[in-house]
């Protein structure tokens, strides 16, 4: 049975874990950083990993790690999150380094899509794509049976598609009204904010809220389906994948955006020519990046 160290890099934290050949998560810890620095993120990651092969009693035989924001596997390099400014790291060369590992590293929503096809709800499906929903918005597509990267390794960067054209907030890849910057969790919270303004809130208390009646928190998550939906609709026209899938955090509210999406997405799509188009969430849940990293080193 092989067991892999697999990293879940995120934009405010870090998920350690053993995930083992079937995808089942045999060990997972969750870990803040101190500081959005390399060194800081590195002493974050090496620590996680150092406790982690600690604490398991089997064999590991590789490591995974999913990237947040542009990176190349190919070379091992780390090469920008544009939420943190982090740039240009040697990461594969340092995780081996450190653990005398096989690496593999990825963009963290190809490392999901792959999971999703090897684990999850996407087994018999040639053809989806995969969004996260999270401090940020990641796309990957997977057509035609394999990871469609594009011709510089960065397709699916469906979080910057602008869906608000008039009073989009300034994205940090320099265009304003980008899905990231308005979907993701922070815009859903900035958003919120400029309604009821005053109070720190997370976009998982502004569900809470929303749950509760309050009609601005309310009015925050019909347009969340909104943005959502332009950005789809546009990817569903030019790929006609079979399904779409939604994780990361914010798709724990999908219950509170799901009809505007939908709507959204049907009124903008060429419905003929995508009759049985699937929109669900992510079968692997909160792990789906974790796994991901995992699914990494076991291709």
């Amino acid at each position: 049975m092989k067991n892999i160290l697999s990293f879940d890099i995120g934009g405010s934290k870090l998920v350690a874990g053993i995930v083992d050949e079937t995808g089942e998560i045999k060990l997972r810890e969750k870990y803040l950083w101190d500081r959005l620095d390399e060194s800081s993120v590195l002493n974050v990651i090496t620590s996680a990993g150092r406790n982690m092969l600690d604490r398991f009693a089997g064999n590991v035989s590789a490591i995974g790690a999913a990237i947040p924001g542009l990176c190349n596997p190919d070379k091992g390099i780390w090469v920008e999150s544009s939420f943190s400014g982090l740039s240009n790291i040697p990461i594969q060369d340092i995780l081996n380094h450190e653990f005398s590992l096989p690496v593999a590293i990825e963009n963290d929503v190809n490392a999901c899509a792959l999971a999703e096809k090897m684990f999850g709800c996407c087994k018999d499906s040639t053809d989806f794509i995969w969004l996260t929903v999270s401090n940020g918005c990641g796309g990957a597509l997977f057509l035609s049976n394999a990871l469609y990267k594009g011709f510089g390794g960065t397709a699916g960067e469906i979080g910057h598609i602008v869906v608000e054209e008039n009073n989009g907030f300034q994205c940090g890849c320099g265009n304003s009204g980008c899905l990231e910057i308005q979907a993701a969790g922070p815009g859903i919270v900035r958003r919120y904010l400029q309604k009821t303004p005053g109070e720190s809130l997370t976009a998982a208390d502004i569900a809470s809220k929303a749950r509760e009646g309050d009609a601005n928190a309310l009015k925050v998550y019909r347009d969340e389906g909104k943005y959502l939906g332009y950005a789809i609709a546009s990817a569903v026209n030019l790929l006609n994948p079979e399904r779409v899938i939604i994780g990361g955090g914010v798709s724990a509210s999908f219950d509170l955006f799901a009809d505007t999406l939908r709507e959204t997405v049907m009124q903008r799509i060429y419905q003929s020519a995508n009759k049985t188009l699937i929109i669900e969430t992510s079968a692997l849940g909160y792990n789906a990046s974790l796994i991901g990293a995992a699914s990494l080193a076991l291709v």
